[in-house]
């Protein structure tokens, strides 16, 4: 690749080769992108600028995700991860608005929170169910589950019985892909 894309630097990977008009290879990242574009099509994106975020996880995907939600104008975001050390060598890595909050902090961290987004493979089929208390969510707050197999995850059932906004995570590997 000749050069790399501010937002596949910053994510730390490239998914996309593109052929620039002068015949030189730029490598871009296409996970953010198709994030962002799935949960707008779901729901109101205002509701998530210049608020606080949690992200659950601090793998490839959290990465993606962060650094479009950053470029997005998010308050800050919260990071979760059942490794500590490694959603602390992300904030590190990436930099920027994110905080790090102890795994069995995680409840406590969706309070005032305008998203929420499962990222760990918790809830996925054959995996481990889920259990997160939403109690201090906002109703108004959208809870994303980038899941898609279930397509509906338990997540986001008892998001959807308690009345927030909810994104199943198929449209993010759909959107991704458009470009």
């Amino acid at each position: 690749v000749g050069r790399v894309d501010d937002a596949a630097a910053r994510i730390g990977a490239v998914n996309t080769i593109v052929v620039l008009g002068d015949g030189s290879l730029e490598g871009r990242n296409t996970d953010g992108y198709g994030f962002i574009e799935s949960l707008s099509a779901s729901a109101d994106l205002q509701t998530i600028k210049d608020n606080p975020v949690v992200i659950l996880g601090a793998g490839g995907a959290a990465r993606s995700i962060i650094v479009a939600l950053q470029d997005y104008g998010v308050g800050s975001i919260r990071l979760t991860n059942r490794t500590l050390e490694r959603a602390e060598r992300m904030r590190e890595e990436i930099g920027g608005n994110i905080d790090v909050v102890p795994w069995n902090q995680r409840a406590e961290a969706l309070n005032e929170a305008m998203l929420l987004v499962n990222t760990t493979s918790l809830g996925m089929s054959g995996q481990p169910a889920f259990e997160l208390d939403l109690e201090a969510l906002p109703i108004k707050a959208i809870v994303n589950d980038i899941v898609y197999s279930p397509l509906e995850t338990n997540l986001l059932a008892i998001a959807a019985k308690r009345g927030n906004p909810t994104v199943a995570g198929l449209g993010m590997l759909l959107h991704q892909a458009r470009p």
